[in-house]
């Protein structure tokens, strides 16, 4: 995701009207997904770039997130129910400083994503599920952590912390693509208002 595209999510997210809490004090959401960054919306706004880290649990190297001092623990997302199983298809990994993202790589993806590896680990301690609404290559889950579940708040700084967690993404335009669109209608325009003043002056 470009810069530009960054700061205009910054933008719109915290140009929305502040979601509140029971209590009616405005609530923070970070937004994280796959490939990152993540952005906070809220009272404070903000973003916090991903990276590869190695996760000392799994020994797996996974997509993370420094989102600031919260509780760990792990999150699963799991896939609507489909026959008699539900699929795990991510894991939240909070470590008390920040996040990772483990996506399941599904078989033959060409591009992954950044959070996609072979085998997600395996969870550890409470464990707590959300599951994905929202159509398949699209989805994701809303989760409002409490005291001493993972991801809640340490800091003080964020009332009503919640995750809004995107687990598939429809993919943003290729800037490219959208250029050369750009300048075909321009193009386009251009001949059109040259053949008007061709024939204006016949």
């Amino acid at each position: 995701m470009n810069k530009t595209s960054t700061m205009f999510l910054i933008v719109i997210l915290t140009s929305i009207v502040t979601v509140t809490t029971a209590l009616g004090q405005p609530a923070s959401i970070w937004r994280v997904d796959e490939n990152g960054p993540a952005l906070l919306s809220g009272p404070i706004a903000g973003f916090a770039n991903g990276s590869y880290k190695v996760d000392p649990i799994s020994g797996l190297t996974g997509w993370y997130y420094p989102l600031g001092p919260s509780i760990a623990g792990d999150l699963v997302l799991i896939e609507p129910l489909v026959g008699n199983t539900n699929t795990i298809s991510d894991l939240l990994r909070f470590d008390g400083q920040g996040v990772f993202f483990f996506s399941d790589l599904e078989p033959g993806e060409v591009n992954p994503d950044k959070a996609d590896v072979p085998q997600i680990p395996n969870p550890v301690g409470a464990i707590f599920v959300r599951t994905e609404v929202g159509p398949e290559g699209n989805n994701g889950a809303i989760w409002t952590p409490g005291p001493g579940q993972p991801g809640f708040d340490q800091s003080g700084l964020l009332p009503g912390l919640s995750y809004n967690i995107i687990s598939d993404l429809v993919p943003e335009p290729n800037s490219v693509a959208l250029f050369l669109a750009a300048a075909a209608v321009l193009g386009l325009r251009r001949v059109q208002r040259k053949s008007v003043l061709n024939k204006s002056a016949q």
